[in-house]
């Protein structure tokens, strides 16, 4: 709850009525609350002088004789005689003023202020008669499982669900936010359609009749026209797979894009290239001995969250674990880590390459492993690595080669229940694919692949396997360069991982068009880099004729939307789903509706059916499965029954609301798993290789005269090096090495001629251009995300904006000295495209060069706060703030929403006065500078100064690879 200006009687706390003291708001800040604060001390006070009073349903009068407690009218019942010297009529002049509210409470908000609250605080009755409804989070990715507690029709608590194998009961901050979502008082609840020009915020209400029949008449016109693909649909988070492939393939398009470049395409990408059958490693780091992490904040801003910082956790104090963290800035996670090091940004894989040095120089790795699982010898290894000594690491890094070498030996002695994890922090770079690989192939090395306690992974990335949706329909074929960019080799080879940054700036060049345009759960203009760029190629209606946005609430995306329709929330919808099993077997977990959607909020689930039949053609076959709990009852029907309820299918996950495929046994060295004789049947054995193929396709491998699994790649062994990523790289074919794998991947198409890149086959390190010899004013910008956010979506709610809503940049106090700054300067930030990609990539080059040949993205004007942990050549910005749209509390705004958009809300049942009168965050300086105050108003887009910066190999986005000019502000 936001602070409160309560009013309290001078003559309890020796000040005068109004606002809270700075000692005292210091104080609520690191407790509960001005709530728990005030409440404790009115109770105590009103235990040592008593109250007086009078009979019940009359008025307290001044020294009465007859103590009493008052309702929350003021009326009272009398008690025995006692003598107090509290004047209670003062007391009632003087307490806290009730908030107005529409017709619904919000959450947070006391209903009865002052000393009365005390009478039933917290409310004995509120969790009485309570219904429990299971369900999942959707205010991050890590989907954990959820209980709601519902009440005479509304959700009034929501607490983790111990059924979920994953997150086990556990939710973070921004799961509990869950009622700010639900009950937020600017949900967007009625179907709008602008009345202005494009992006000018003019609006009215229509109905939903209205909205699907102009969709259906622009998209059937694209349907008829004989180019499908020139109807896009682009998702942001999004859980709901199924209803979307059944959507746009009975439709006809294959243009879906995503935003995975701009999160893990380069982990994706190298995971692939050793495995090919998954592109997640899951560290099974509860049972390590020693966990190396490199640029993964795991205790904040991992996919995996709460599921597995818990688990690392348990491994430190369970198992006696070492955590290690390499990091540009010194995170929560590297806070919490026995260990933390600041490499130079981008050198993480010099890192690695200089620990596997050492590993190897000093027989340190797993002999049998590596001769008997992986396709090189240790000759071929240590003549690789012969290069890259710790001396040599310790030159790019700065990480002293000592520290190298024994964390080298402590990783090796500690195998195989030793890991590494990384994430955005070392694959967010130029050269980020190379980095993870360096990374990863360290578990090799040391026989940790697939090991208890080691480096794991899954073939179910999500819902459990043997959950089979109704008939799907075919697939669709058709092709867009938005989807399929043929510059970026790995992007879509195994998996579709896109390439998204790209997009808007493709179709600012011409090289696609889009008829129509469909957004879900996207706030690109705050998430995509190049803000500006974004903004103006939606604003253009020649290049996006139609654009139809889905979503909870009026986001910046939907402010540049031609029509905007209200989704329900993630407790208003159904769903199966699941993350990757961190207890290595698969399981399925329900989102169900609590509650019914608040007005006309429908999900896609309800109107994709109806749209489908408007557009006709055969659409709407698609839709023969009866209602949305016909489908779900179907999809989930191979739940086994519990025995002790009796219960199977839909009915045990709607008790339950979690089921864990127990029966199979943890994904432990899959590559031992022996082949049955049934499917040894007309297979036949290489005798060079021991290679098993059938039908031309490969399905194991032959180890020590046993016909086993091994890996899903060509070779069956675990590919350190890999012919089939240069010959991706290079246009080859590579049909013959796809089906010795007997796994799912593709050759690039024909679209792709001439676009050819060369990938290394083993991993190396790849110095970049723009980061040698930085000028005495350059730094590298480094981003980061708070443990309360979601990038883009989470601050509308207003216990996390609370916690934290601006993002000054961090600098180390030794650049900052040199730059002449202290905390709360300001500084002019210039960023700039980089040069490697000027040279590599000429297609993503836009803009006018400055007199230096350099290419400038933009500028930004920011305050700093002074950090020792940063590395000194980085300079770090948070994400998630800088809202233009998206509520007036992301806003940081303590007004009530205002303008045409409010034509799709409720502002009259739903008002949230907390905010109004308690937001001290509120930036008061009207964009003076000097007048800034520290720690108040909305922060920055950092993206506003962040180029379009794709990894040549992946297409994954170099979020942490931008030079800056710094500039001091006076």
């Amino acid at each position: 709850m936001a602070r409160q200006s309560f009013q309290t009687p001078n003559d309890i706390t020796g000040q005068e009525p109004g606002d809270l003291t700075q000692t005292q708001l210091a104080a609520e800040t690191s407790t509960s609350g001005t709530r728990r604060q005030f409440m404790q001390l009115g109770a105590a006070a009103l235990t040592a002088v008593g109250v007086f009073g009078c009979r019940k349903g009359e008025k307290a009068k001044p020294n009465s004789s007859a103590p009493a407690v008052a309702d929350a009218d003021g009326a009272v019942t009398s008690l025995p005689d006692q003598p107090s010297p509290l004047d209670l009529e003062r007391w009632q002049k003087i307490r806290g003023l009730p908030y107005e509210e529409g017709g619904v409470h919000m959450p947070g908000v006391c209903k009865l202020p002052g000393p009365n609250a005390r009478r039933n605080w917290p409310d004995r009755n509120k969790y009485k008669d309570v219904e429990k409804v299971p369900g999942m989070c959707q205010l991050c990715s890590t989907v954990c499982g959820i209980i709601g507690y519902v009440k005479d029709g509304r959700i009034i608590k929501v607490e983790g669900n111990p059924n979920d194998p994953n997150s086990r009961g556990h939710l973070c901050a921004r799961g509990q936010a869950a009622l700010n979502h639900q009950y937020h008082p600017e949900r967007l609840l009625y179907p709008l359609k602008r009345v202005g020009e494009r992006g000018e915020g003019r609006w009215k209400r229509i109905s939903w009749d209205e909205a699907l029949d102009e969709i259906a008449e622009k998209l059937k016109a694209i349907r008829d026209s004989g180019h499908p693909e020139e109807f896009a649909f682009h998702q942001g988070r999004q859980r709901s797979k199924d209803a979307i492939a059944r959507f746009l393939d009975a439709f006809g398009t294959s243009t879906q894009l995503s935003h995975r470049a701009l999160c893990s395409g380069n982990r994706r990408a190298a995971n692939l290239t050793f495995l090919w059958e998954s592109d997640w490693d899951l560290n099974d780091v509860e049972n390590s001995k020693y966990i190396l992490n490199f640029g993964s904040n795991a205790f904040e801003a991992h996919q995996g969250h709460v599921s597995f910082a818990t688990r690392i956790q348990n491994g430190r104090f369970n198992n006696g674990a070492k955590l290690v963290t390499f990091d540009v800035r010194l995170s929560n996670t590297g806070g919490s880590s026995d260990e933390w090091f600041a490499p130079f940004p981008g050198t993480d894989g010099a890192v690695a390459l200089g620990i596997g040095h050492v590993i190897l120089t000093e027989n340190l790795h797993d002999e049998e492993f590596i001769t008997k699982w992986t396709n090189v010898s240790i000759d071929e290894l240590r003549e690789h690595y012969k290069e890259y000594t710790p001396e040599w690491a310790e030159q790019v890094s700065g990480v002293p080669a000592a520290d190298i070498s024994r964390i080298a030996r402590e990783f090796a002695a500690a195998a195989p229940a030793c890991t590494t994890m990384c994430n955005r922090g070392s694959s967010a770079h130029l050269n980020g694919y190379y980095n993870d690989r360096a990374i990863q192939l360290l578990n090799a090395l040391v026989g940790s692949v697939g090991k208890k306690g080691g480096w794991c992974w899954s073939p179910w990335s999500g819902v459990d396997p043997d959950m089979k949706t109704p008939t799907m329909p075919a697939r669709a074929k058709t092709h867009s360069v938005l989807e399929d960019p043929p510059e970026y080799p790995l992007a879509n080879v195994w998996r579709r991982m896109r390439v998204g940054e790209i997009i808007y700036l493709y179709l600012l060049q011409g090289r696609a068009k889009l008829k129509a345009y469909m957004t879900y759960n996207l706030d690109s203009p705050l998430t995509w880099p190049e803000e500006s760029l974004t903004q103006d190629v939606l604003c253009n209606e020649d290049l996006i004729n139609f654009h139809v946005c889905i979503n909870c609430f009026y986001n910046e995306t939907a402010h540049f939307a031609d029509i905007v329709l209200p989704w329900t929330t993630y407790l208003e919808r159904w769903d199966l789903d699941a993350r990757g099993a961190y207890n290595l077997r698969p399981y399925v977990g329900l989102r169900t509706p609590m509650v019914e959607p608040l007005g006309e909020a429908r999900d896609i689930r309800d109107f994709f059916p109806d749209l489908a039949k408007r557009i006709g053609g055969g659409m709407e076959a698609a839709y023969d499965y009866g209602t949305t709990e016909d489908y779900m009852r179907e999809w989930a029907k191979n739940v086994p029954e519990n025995p002790e309820t009796g219960k199977a299918g839909l009915d045990r996950l709607l008790e339950e609301g979690v089921w864990e495929n127990t029966d199979r046994k943890p994904f432990y060295e899959p590559y031992n798993f022996a082949i049955s004789d049934e499917d040894m049947q007309g297979a036949a054995v290489e005798e060079t290789t021991g290679v098993i193929l059938k039908d031309g396709k490969g399905i194991g491998i032959v180890r020590d005269g046993k016909a086993v699994r091994g890996f899903l790649t060509p070779s069956r062994l675990f590919e350190i090096r890999s012919l089939f990523v240069q010959k991706i790289g290079r246009n080859e074919d590579c049909s013959d090495l796809i089906a010795r794998s007997g796994a799912k991947a593709s050759s690039r198409p024909a679209s792709h001629a001439g676009h050819d890149v060369e990938i290394e086959q083993l991993p190396v390190w790849l110095p970049l251009p723009e980061h040698q010899n930085l000028a005495d004013d350059e730094l590298i910008m480094t981003s980061f995300k708070w443990n309360v956010h979601n990038h883009g979506r989470t601050m509308h709610l207003k216990w996390l904006a609370e916690i934290v809503h601006s993002n000054p940049a961090w600098m180390n106090p030794a650049t900052a000295k040199k730059f002449g700054l202290k905390d709360g300067d300001w500084i002019e930030l210039t960023s700039y495209f980089s040069k490697m990609l000027d040279d590599s990539a000429p297609h993503l080059h836009h803009g006018e060069r400055d007199e230096n040949g350099r290419t400038i993205a933009g500028t930004m004007r920011v305050p700093i706060v002074t950090m020792p942990g940063i590395h000194p050549n980085a300079i770090a910005m948070s994400n998630s703030c800088g809202h233009t749209q998206y509520t007036n509390v992301a806003q940081a705004k303590k007004s009530r929403p205002d303008g045409d958009k409010v034509a799709g809300m409720d502002t009259a049942s739903y008002r949230d006065a907390d905010w109004e009168r308690n937001m001290w965050w509120q930036d008061g300086s009207g964009g003076e500078n000097s007048k800034w105050q520290r720690n108040t108003g909305n922060g920055w887009n950092q993206n506003a100064i962040l180029p379009i910066a794709p990894d040549p190999v992946t297409g994954q986005q170099a979020f942490h690879s931008t030079v800056v000019k710094v500039a001091r502000l006076s």
